[in-house]
Parts: C-alpha cells; structure tokens; sequence
C-alpha cells in the first residue's frame, strides 16, 4: 500500500519541509535512501547502506555533524547527520538524522531543543526505535522503553508547535537468528521477535493516545521478508524504498497532497478503509460500551424498584 515516488515527487511534495529523522541504524537506512532520492533519484547501494559514522562524513547533500559519528561500540554511540539541498548553507537543512540507543535522553532532548532554537519546530518527526530499547539496557529497558517513549511524546507535544506532524514507525520484523553489533553474549535471539510485536503494540497505542501517527512498518514487511539482509534484521535496497514510498504516501494522504498514482493496485482504496477503521473502531467500542452501562443501570433500577415493592407489600 504505497505509490511509487520519483524524484521529481519528492522534491516537490517536501519543498520547504523540514523534518527530524530520530532512531536507529534501520531509520538510518531510510534517511540515506531519503537523500539518495532527493538528490540522485535511484535507489542507495547496499554498500551505502551497510556503512555509518564515520566511515561517511558526506554522501551526497548529507553530512555527519561535527563530533559525532565515532566508531565506539555500546550504548554511548552518538551520530547526528543533516541533508542540506544547497551547498551554501543558506537553507536551514530539509532533514536531520540523529541515531538512538533508547527513545529518551537527555542527549535526545539537548539535540530537540537545539534543533527548535537554531531552526523552529519541524514539520515532520518520525521516530523508530525499539531493538536497542528493548534488548540493550539490562533487565529495565522493557520498562524504560514504556515510559521513555511518552517522555519523548510529551516533550514534542509540550515544545514543538503544533503544525509539528510525528509518525511513529513500528520496528520491522526480524529473523529468529540475529546477527551484528546489536546482538551480545546471553541476549534471548529467539525470544526477541515475540518481544518486538509487544513492544510495537504498546508503543503503537501511546502515540496514537498522544494524537500522533503510527505507520506499521512491521505489518507492511511480513510479507515482505524475503527482501531482509543475511543478518535477520536490515533489508535490502529494494525494501527500504518500499519503506521510503510507505511514509511517503503517508504523508501525502495525510495532507491531502495530491499522489503521483504510479502503482496500478488498489492501494487507495485499502488505505481508505484502514483509516476509516482507525476512525470507526474506538468509537463503535465506546458506543458499545456506554450502551452497555446504560442497560445495566437500567436493569439495576428496575431490580431496585422491584425490591422496594416486595418490602411494600411485605
């Protein structure tokens, strides 16, 4: 369910945008395939794809931050890039990547508020984070994911004004063996796959309880999976274009902005009705509900009543 995008499209849908990509080597791949693009038009090379830090200072209109990017291993990697369509720098930059080892930080939060004083609130923020949350911060990070991912939401929602759109990307999913710089010694490879579904869920319902967006990455890469890397957890060239055309499309039907209609399926149409499930379903679940309690009031009152009577002619 996503249109094919050009780069004439894009360049055209995110003129004078700017948006903040937050989250982990996975966002990261959807930033460069972003910039390739924007700038080039094809899709990045997996060679591309596989690097990081600074084994990139530059590709193309993207460029790593200054002091960031150092190849250290663990939970205290830093990486902030940002893609600037002009050279002269005249233009404050149409994306900023910034990696995560968790959803909330006061590293996080120093780069937002620096970010809204050098350039305003962004137009769009997506955020995927969940593998580093959920496996590499010990016997708490399935809990500190659940109240770091609204600490995160309530920040936005508190400090970034509100034409500031956040789409939350639920974390694809993954092989049943994992290979990479995620994965440690005593790690539960088998049972991670199982935790990604529930923490996607949780993270899912408290961003849309913050009234932001989720796309479900996770969802639209099940039958996707074929196209995963040899180590059970990035994919190839071709899926994350799949990614890029999916937030894309997204962006454009949430704006009401015009859609290239390249892809002959009936995307469209299933779009539509997901989100007019979205739309309907609570509300139907709140009917049913308030419908419910007041059949039960009313079934209480006529037991009350028919109580009383009894004691009367008692």
């Amino acid at each position: 369910m996503a249109d094919i995008f050009l780069k004439d499209d894009a360049l055209k849908i995110l003129k004078g945008k700017q948006i903040i990509f937050i989250g982990d080597s996975i966002q990261r791949n959807i930033y460069q395939d972003l910039v390739t693009l924007l700038c080039k038009g094809g899709v990045t090379s997996h060679d591309i794809l596989k690097k990081k830090g600074e084994m990139i200072p530059e590709y193309l209109g993207d460029k790593l931050v200054n002091n960031t990017g150092q190849l250290t291993p663990g939970t205290e990697y830093r990486e902030e890039r940002e893609l600037r369509l002009r050279r002269d720098g005249q233009d404050p930059p149409l994306a900023k990547f910034y990696f995560l080892t968790k959803c909330w930080s006061s590293h996080l939060k120093e780069f937002l508020v620096r970010y809204k004083e050098e350039h305003g609130s962004p137009d769009l923020i997506l955020v995927l984070s969940c593998l580093w949350d959920i496996n590499r911060w010990g016997s708490g990070g399935i809990a500190g994911y659940k109240t770091n991912c609204r600490d995160l939401l309530r920040h936005v929602k508190k400090h970034m004004s509100a034409k500031t759109q956040v789409i939350w990307l639920t974390s694809p999913p993954i092989a049943v063996e994992c290979h990479g710089a995620l994965m440690v010694e005593g790690m539960d490879k088998e049972g991670m796959r199982f935790n990604v579904m529930e923490a996607n869920l949780m993270v899912a319902t408290a961003a849309a309880s913050f009234g932001y967006d989720v796309l479900d990455l996770h969802h639209m890469l099940m039958h996707q999976v074929h196209k995963r890397m040899p180590d059970g957890i990035h994919w190839t060239q071709a899926a994350v274009r799949f990614q890029v055309n999916l937030i894309l499309t997204h962006f454009c039907l949430s704006r009401n902005i015009p859609l290239p209609r390249r892809d002959s399926s009936n995307f469209l149409r299933h779009a539509k009705r997901i989100a007019d499930c979205a739309l309907e379903g609570p509300v139907e679940i709140v009917k049913d509900r308030n419908e419910n309690h007041d059949n039960n009031n009313k079934r209480k009152q006529q037991t009350t009543a028919g109580q009383l009577i009894k004691k009367r002619r008692l």
